[in-house]
């Protein structure tokens, strides 16, 4: 039968790429790595690992097998942590992703200090405004903005948000600060590619469907900013992605309360089947701590 060192030794396979770098992480031989994972697929009937001369890639059954052991062995690593037969807390790898303001924004200023409190842990950071399918992607946590729609993962609220109409001064200067609903029609806008058509409320108060005027799109969120800010155009921004640049002029709201739907909490997130660990425990305080602050 297979043996903890060995689900030990395919997990460090997969995330190190390949069986040199696995034996070199776990100061083994290359041959006893080889050895490991060859009896762990013979006990399992199964092929777990394509491998050629280059590169290896897990099978379909690995893939199943990879995400299953992973979360099993972060909670026996925990369970032994507690009763003190382990002497490190926090290992292995962590898999998030998130929007790039977020990352920019919050994250990345504060990383350093979390690395230092948690050595062992390994973070990949997967970094877009794209939906991103958290099972299929093999992600271990999701940090989204907005409303929640995927009912397969476990949610956890980090904050609360709202998003805004924001524009340059220099926007202004040129074309003028819309003041009402109708005049937003003639305005130009900076968008992301998904947020061309709008829910707006109009004069009347009632929410209307609305089509942005856009010259271009933008599938980055910190670049959508930078253009809003050279004046390109209307943007609509969460208020905490662009705290900063409201508090130094940079950019000025437009029309307080014109959308018809401005909740957009950020979340933490996770497959439904993931177990809970002290590596996801200890990212989700870490994000927490990023917006507990008196500025946030």
């Amino acid at each position: 039968m297979y043996s903890v060192s060995d689900l030990e030794t395919f997990i460090a396979i997969v995330e190190n790429k390949g069986v040199l770098a696995a034996a070199s992480s776990q100061g083994l031989s290359a041959a006893t790595v080889s050895h490991r994972l060859a009896k762990l697929e013979r006990e399992l009937a199964t092929v777990l690992v394509f491998r050629d001369s280059r590169r290896i890639r897990l099978s379909p059954a690995g893939e199943v097998f990879y995400r299953k052991v992973g979360s099993i062995l972060e909670a026996l690593h925990d369970a032994e942590f507690s009763i003190g037969a382990r002497g490190s807390s926090v290992s292995g790898l962590l898999r998030v992703t998130m929007p790039p303001w977020i990352f920019s924004k919050f994250v990345m200023p504060k990383l350093i200090a979390f690395e230092q409190q948690y050595p062992e842990l390994q973070l990949d950071f997967s970094i877009s405004d794209n939906f991103v399918n958290v099972v299929n992607d093999a992600q271990d946590i999701a940090i989204r903005v907005g409303k929640l729609t995927d009912s397969a993962l476990l949610s956890r609220k980090i904050v609360n948000n709202q998003r805004i109409l924001c524009v340059a001064p220099s926007y202004i200067e040129k074309y003028g600060m819309p003041t009402s609903f109708e005049q937003l029609q003639t305005h130009f806008w900076v968008c992301l590619p998904w947020q061309r058509q709008l829910k707006l409320i109009d004069e009347n108060g009632k929410p209307v469907n609305f089509n942005a005027k856009t010259r271009f799109t933008i599938s980055n969120s910190d670049n959508m900013t930078q253009a809003a800010i050279a004046g390109h155009g209307i943007a609509i921004k969460s208020n905490l992605a662009i705290k900063d640049e409201l508090q130094r002029g940079s950019l000025l709201e437009v029309l307080p309360g014109i959308l018809a739907d401005d909740d957009s909490p950020v979340w933490f997130l996770r497959p439904q089947n993931s177990l809970t660990t002290r590596k996801t425990e200890v990212f989700y305080d870490f994000m927490r701590s990023l917006f507990d602050s008196p500025e946030t």
